[in-house]
């Protein structure tokens, strides 16, 4: 694994990735820190696209502008897959699309939520049905509130980039997730 960080121009903010695999196409974590004195919102999405330790993605500015809503410091991202790609459907494609190391980073990742608030937004929207059991089973047995921006008619928790009727709100704020 890789870990790389980058001084950012923007707010001062800290901006670090872990990679693996050849040619980077894991990232197992990434993080962006603009008041290290607040705590960390901790988020767990489906798959990472192309944000790292330069630069953000649309869906990195969105969580951004929420976790600075809700009061957070910085945030810490994992997925339930690490296999970097904007595509969900190139992603399943993979051939490991988890990633060797994966399982180590979320589960860090959830006793990090465990030991600074207790709380983690899921945000993974419909594709992330089978990994997402053992990662929900874990968050609980250890007193983890999962909260969401919203959900899917599915009941899934919404993807801070949904789109038209299912659009998140910029004043949102973190409702409590229920699994069905």
């Amino acid at each position: 694994m890789n870990a790389l960080a980058q001084p950012s121009l923007f707010d001062d903010m800290q901006m670090t990735a872990v990679f693996g695999g050849w040619d980077n196409i894991y990232r197992y974590e990434l993080r962006r820190v603009w008041n290290a004195d607040l705590p960390m919102l901790v988020v767990c999405m489906l798959n990472p696209s192309t944000a790292d330790h330069q630069k953000n993605d649309p869906t990195i500015l969105a969580l951004i502008h929420f976790a600075k809503l809700w009061g957070y410091g910085g945030l810490l991202i994992v997925n339930l897959y690490a296999f970097r790609s904007s595509s969900p459907a190139v992603m399943f494609k993979a051939e490991d699309p988890v990633g060797p190391y994966n399982l180590n980073s979320v589960h860090a990742a959830i006793l990090y939520a465990h030991n600074h608030g207790g709380k983690m937004l899921a945000a993974w929207g419909n594709d992330g049905q089978d990994p997402s059991f053992w990662f929900i089973e874990r968050a609980l047995n250890l007193g983890v509130e999962l909260i969401c921006l919203g959900t899917t008619r599915s009941g899934a928790p919404k993807h801070p980039m949904a789109r038209g009727l299912h659009r998140i709100p910029r004043d949102q704020q973190p409702i409590t997730w229920r699994t069905r």
